[in-house]
């Protein structure tokens, strides 16, 4: 017995030597097929970035992307070539074959391949057809991956590129990516700030790296509220049975409201959104949705369209998705290809049991009011989350999502809480219910609120993403040795939130979503003292000046939030806080900021007066 056992243990060992042997040779084979590829050795290089003669405007971009970034890291210009050569090169390439924005990154012998797919005309018919960037999202992904480069937030400062004096590359399979959405849009970064202001350009330049397909398509998709910019207060005059029963039907010379199954009324209403396509050819989307408000029509006609939402309040969904869909079949017939918009929203966000079957030139927007300003940190908002959009997405097929769920109007400096859980729920159970696109709601007060703001940039890419991680990395490549003080913050901000919407009623109040009295005094003035303190520590670990300037930009919004909180007597004015600053002092610092990102800025001024009440109802 004792022999057969020393036996079997002799074959045991002899097995594990010769596996361990053919894995060895295995990844030596692997390595020697797919060796290192060294692009910029002690700041010299016999490489170029290689496109061809006639490549599309994006791989040309991509080249120059590739181009500066590898410069600002290394010291060396690489040199864009289109004719053909046998140098070793990266090549840009465009490839039709892969998916809508879609990439791969390979090696080939001792050139590094970035293919995408550049298609910006539709070969073919096809109404959902968008416009595709996949070299340039390749570059991006390839300077993430390999050269290490981060952009935090717009403009110099925000860029971290890794110093490289030599440059390699290991490519041992191919990269490939696509986005988890076709259309993906973050709004109120700065984008549309009026004029080539630098806010604007620095913003838009910043959204390309993210992949973000509004940075390059603006208005790709249309779902504002629009009725009146089709009917006139002239049809209502000549056909006052047209009014809506509940509410105005015309507000300051604009048609607001109207019933939708009066008789005629659809007929004139698509053939006004006809004549708006033909003025417009090149519009992407025209929107239909309705007036932001509530005054639709109750009579005979339209109650029967009216239902009751999961929390017992009249739903108006069916009488607006039919009004949708009589339209949208209209225009279907009369302009086949042109696509439309319309929003589910307000008293109409809720999925009614009963659907009309939707044309398929008709996308829904789904923007949940609930839901707004951290909304889904409720309970009863939590728990009914995927279900309500599961059911949106079995309606149409081409669903676009659309929140302001980690926004709040915060004009007083208030550092926006990151809120990881609904960054855990929200965009991944879109990608999982294969939603055609988002559009979320970030800030442009870019000193406060930049984690938020790349965080859901880069979920827009990869609903996957592991978002606490990333906002570790983003902290630390932002503010350096001292980031864990900066992730104690923001945890003690999503804390303060979650309790704050936990204890608050569900029933929807115009008030939830603004950084207004009841949620400074709930989150900001007890947090502040504790805010200072963790600035104060990671300030005194910084390293380098540009982990200063960074720190410094939240610091001008600390300022910002000291000063409202004086004023409002919720914190104590002993002149102590490094972010005190008398009236006259913050008067001048304000005026020093309107230049900078750091602050929220809406065009108006930075000064939004005292902490308001309940709504903003300005200055």
């Amino acid at each position: 017995m004792a022999k057969g056992t020393q036996g079997t243990s002799s074959s045991i060992e002899m097995n594990h030597v010769f596996c361990f042997t053919i894995a060895l040779m295995l990844t030596l084979q692997a390595q020697s097929a797919h060796p290192q590829i060294t692009l910029v050795d002690q700041h010299k290089t016999s490489y170029v970035i290689h496109h061809a003669m006639d490549a599309p405007e994006t791989a040309k971009l991509a080249a120059l992307e590739l181009q500066q970034t590898i410069q600002k890291s290394t010291g060396v210009l690489l040199t864009i070539a289109s004719e053909p050569m046998t140098t070793p090169a990266i090549r840009v390439v465009s490839d039709g074959k892969l998916p809508h924005d879609g990439f791969e990154i390979r090696s080939a012998g001792s050139d590094i391949v970035i293919a995408g797919n550049d298609e910006l005309i539709s070969a073919r018919p096809d109404t959902w057809f968008l416009p595709s960037h996949g070299t340039l999202f390749g570059a991006m992904e390839f300077l993430e991956r390999y050269v290490g480069v981060r952009w935090l937030f717009p403009g110099e400062l925000g860029e971290d590129v890794p110093h490289h004096e030599t440059l390699r590359v290991a490519i041992t399979e191919p990269i490939r990516g696509a986005p988890a959405f076709a259309a993906r849009q973050l709004a109120g970064v700065g984008e549309s700030d009026p004029g080539a202001s630098l806010r604007r350009k620095t913003a838009i330049e910043w959204m390309k790296r993210q992949r973000l397909t509004n940075a390059l398509h603006p208005f790709l998709t249309g779902y504002g509220h629009s009725w009146d910019d089709y009917l006139k207060p002239a049809d209502m005059e000549a056909h006052p049975e047209w009014k809506s029963s509940n509410g105005e039907a015309v507000r300051k010379g604009k048609v607001v409201f109207f019933c939708t199954t009066a008789p005629g009324l659809v007929e004139l209403f698509a053939k006004r959104v006809i004549e708006t396509m033909d003025r417009n050819p090149t519009r992407e989307m025209s929107s239909i949705s309705p007036t932001d408000g509530g005054g639709f029509c109750l009579c005979e006609r339209c109650s029967k369209l009216v239902t009751t939402d999961p929390h017992g309040k009249k739903n108006h969904a069916v009488a607006i998705l039919t009004f949708y869909k009589q339209v949208a079949e209209i225009i279907e017939r009369e302009r086949p290809g042109r696509r439309l918009g319309g929003f589910v929203y307000y008293n109409y966000q809720y999925p009614p049991p009963e659907a009309p079957k939707l044309p398929d030139n008709l996308s829904l927007c789904w923007a949940p009011l609930n839901y707004y300003g951290y909304g889904l940190l409720k309970p009863l908002y939590r728990a009914e989350f995927e279900v309500v959009m599961k059911r949106w997405c079995e309606i149409t097929p081409h669903f676009y999502y659309h929140n302001y769920s980690t926004w709040m109007r915060s004009y007083h400096g208030a550092p926006l809480p990151v809120s990881i859980d609904i960054l855990k729920r929200e965009l991944p159970a879109a990608a999982r219910n294969k939603a055609w696109g988002a559009r979320m709601i970030g800030t442009n007060a870019w000193g406060a609120n930049a984690p938020i703001n790349y965080l859901v940039a880069k979920q827009l890419w990869n609903a996957q993403l592991d978002v606490s991680a990333t906002l570790d990395e983003w902290l630390q490549r932002a503010y350096g040795p001292g980031w864990k003080h900066m992730r104690q913050m923001y945890d003690e901000l999503d804390a303060r939130m979650l309790a704050h919407k936990e204890a608050q009623s569900p029933i929807y109040n115009g008030g939830q979503y603004e950084a207004n009295e009841p949620v400074i005094k709930a989150i900001y003035a007890p947090l502040f003292a504790s805010m200072e303190h963790h600035y104060r520590q990671t300030l005194a670990q910084c390293t380098k000046d540009t982990q200063r300037q960074r720190l410094a930009m939240l610091g001008d919004n600390l300022i910002q939030l000291y000063h409202a909180l004086r004023k409002a007597s919720l914190i104590a004015d002993d002149g102590k806080s490094i972010f005190h600053r008398d009236d006259t002092a913050f008067a001048t610092f304000l005026k020093e900021m309107e230049s900078t990102m750091s602050l929220h800025s809406d065009g108006q001024g930075l000064d939004h007066g005292p902490i308001w009440k309940d709504q903003y109802g300005g200055p």
